[in-house]
């Protein structure tokens, strides 16, 4: 009978797992679908091979190519400063230098155009000192710029393998006589060659699929381009096609970071004891000017933007405008995405801990499927979808929700995964041999277990649900309007004195989010800890 109860159990887990994978496969299964029943589908093919497509296809990944090769070197002193330096403030750096994900890219797009545009106030300040016209910021410039504010995507995967990195070998080479600089060159930076590559890719991949900044600073990338033609009444079949080959850059790219972590699983490294903290000598103070100046670009110069354009607003008598519908539609969808999120998230990872590893590996690809394309790819493969067989659900919430779903499901999963995995299996144990059902024990002992999991992958998919733009953009019901479209809308216009009092509540919101997620990896190290002594 046990067996038979555990056998039910988990076949029970395995039909769900397939449930959820089949249905984070749906966008992509039908865009293929669509593309291959489509009958008049030689001038939809051709925009594979027109020039402005390649065009569009360089400048995304011209651009996706320099963003992160900055980033890179922007993260990289910074993760090795506030890991083993004594950098004043170190922790404080550490935890505030990551804020700029709260900067969704058309908030960044809006803050370069009101900084450093033709009437910025950064140009205002130049006016007396002759500066008549700052260089033009829309295009290339502007994009990258704007795109700059991902450098958190290069400098968590570094924070997390300092974290893991054993000093021995450091110390190894200090007491064979070289210097921090050259040890640090020999030693520790050849094994940051993975999280180098993985953050790499994480901003390439975040650039590529950029919609909000490329729209509000003019540059076509391979995004845009795609909503263009989507919005054109002629160019639709165009869009789909567009969006596949959008969809196989972002999977092209997707492979490419499996590949390296990958490779760099099996070889981590478990620090026994925390780094020496090294003397910066005269180079500390220059390291702390270096860190303040990445926060005040990062964090200060959006807050600073924004509370100019409120007050000059405010001060000339502007209507700011009535946001508190757009506030509440941005919390309560959030709040509902991230709980169905969740919740679902729970399944795929359950099925990690306690299922075939061949199984979950398959369920967790199909899963983060999602996530690897560009929201506007699963935008506007769910809205002809719908169009065509769930009449019904077009322009509503429920599959304005489900997208998000499809979205930011890895992101949950990821969070719970590492929580699932890292527990004690004495927990489990102990509740079967106490005479508890496979799925009692599940919900009594190891779920509740995972709290801190749970809190810190409803705050994640929270924060990304409420910046997305283009899923919003295509599918929000009529007359529903999110501070994300908000912005948009205004900032397209260049009504900037209006735009300012949505970003900075959306500045709030996902500030708040990022702030107060729980620290899942510290909590799961001294649980570990606790268990070795």
């Amino acid at each position: 009978m046990t067996r038979r109860r555990s056998y039910d159990a988990h076949l029970g887990l395995h039909t769900a797992s397939l449930t959820v994978a089949a249905l984070m496969l749906l966008p992509l299964g039908w865009l293929l679908l669509y593309a291959w029943r489509l009958r008049d589908r030689a001038d939809a093919v051709g925009a594979f091979w027109s020039a402005a497509t390649q065009q569009a296809l360089w400048n995304g990944v011209t651009l996706a190519a320099c963003v992160s090769a900055v980033c890179l070197l922007v993260a990289l002193p910074i993760a090795w400063l506030t890991h083993a330096t004594d950098l004043p403030g170190r922790r404080f750096f550490r935890a505030v230098l990551n804020l700029p994900l709260a900067v969704p890219s058309y908030v960044s797009g809006f803050v370069v155009v009101a900084a450093l545009g033709p009437k910025g106030w950064f140009q205002q300040l130049l006016a007396p000192l002759g500066v008549e016209r700052l260089p033009e910021i829309y295009g290339f410039s502007g994009a990258f710029v704007a795109l700059l504010f991902t450098y958190p995507f290069a400098l968590i995967p570094l924070q997390a393998a300092l974290s893991r990195m054993n000093p021995a070998q450091w110390e190894a080479a200090r007491s064979l006589g070289a210097s921090p600089t050259r040890a640090f060159f020999t030693v520790v930076l050849p094994r940051l060659r993975a999280a180098i590559g993985a953050g790499a890719l994480l901003v390439s991949l975040y650039v590529i699929s950029d919609f909000g900044a490329v729209s509000l600073l003019r540059y076509e990338s391979l995004s845009y381009v795609i909503y263009v033609r989507y919005k054109s009444l002629f160019d639709k079949d165009e869009a789909i096609f567009l969006a596949l080959l959008l969809a196989i850059v972002a999977v092209v790219f997707i492979a490419i970071y499996r590949l390296i972590r990958g490779q760099s699983e099996g070889r981590g490294e478990r620090a026994g004891r925390r780094w020496p903290t090294i003397a910066l000598g005269r180079w500390r103070w220059p390291a702390l000017i270096y860190c303040g100046a990445v926060l005040a670009g990062g964090v200060g110069l959006p807050v600073v933007t924004v509370g100019i354009w409120l007050v000059r607003g405010l001060g000339q008598g502007n209507e700011i405008g009535n946001v508190s519908g757009e506030l509440f539609n941005t919390v309560t969808v959030g709040v509902i995405a991230a709980l169905i999120t969740v919740a679902i998230a729970v399944i795929p990872a359950l099925l990690g801990r306690f299922g075939g590893p061949r199984a979950s590996r398959v369920i967790h690809a199909a899963t983060h499927i999602g996530y690897a394309l560009p929201g506007i790819v699963v935008a506007l493969s769910l809205v002809f979808f719908a169009i065509r067989y769930a009449g019904p659900f077009y322009q509503t919430a429920a599959l304005l929700v489900f997208a998000y779903v499809v979205r930011f499901l890895p992101l949950a999963v990821s969070v719970l995964d590492d929580d699932l995995g890292s527990q004690s299996p004495r927990l489990y144990e102990a509740a079967r041999g106490l005479g508890c059902r496979p799925i009692a024990a599940w919900f009594r002992v190891v779920i509740p277990s995972a709290k801190m999991a749970l809190a810190a992958g409803l705050l994640i998919v929270f924060m990304s649900v409420i910046k997305e733009l283009p899923t919003t953009l295509l599918l929000s019901p009529l007359d529903f309007s999110t501070l994300a479209t908000r912005i948009w809308a205004l900032t397209e216009e260049a009504f900037f004195t209006a735009a300012a009092l949505p970003v900075l509540l959306l500045l709030v919101l996902a500030g708040l989010a990022l702030w107060f997620r729980p620290d899942v990896e510290l909590r799961t190290r001294r649980q570990r800890e606790g268990e070795n002594h």
